[in-house]
């Protein structure tokens, strides 16, 4: 019992009286909120072409290479960038030689 009392006194001397400390004001802080999925596009059809146009059309753009390229830069592919002289299988199925 004298331990008790002793336990229950020490712990009153330890706390600190609630009037002696002024509580401080929380920092003001604006809250935004912004959804992961606000952005979000639902998936479209696109549109179905020959597949024979779809590979004449790669291969006028360059190639896996240009999608490479066009993952590297941001901006898309396109004919225009291609130059006349930059097809690396150019004289194979010929019969020609480089």
């Amino acid at each position: 019992m004298p331990w008790t009392l002793a336990l229950f006194a020490g712990a009153a001397f330890a706390q600190a009286p609630a009037d002696t400390e002024a509580p401080k004001p929380a920092p003001l802080t604006k809250l935004q909120y912004s959804s992961a999925i606000g952005a979000y596009q639902a998936y479209t059809d696109q549109q179905v072409q020959s597949w024979r146009e779809a590979n004449d059309r790669v291969g006028q753009i360059g190639g896996w290479r240009a999608y490479a390229k066009e993952i590297k830069t941001g901006e898309p592919a396109s004919a225009k960038d291609v130059a006349p002289g930059s097809d690396p299988h150019a004289g194979h199925h010929g019969g020609d030689k480089p």
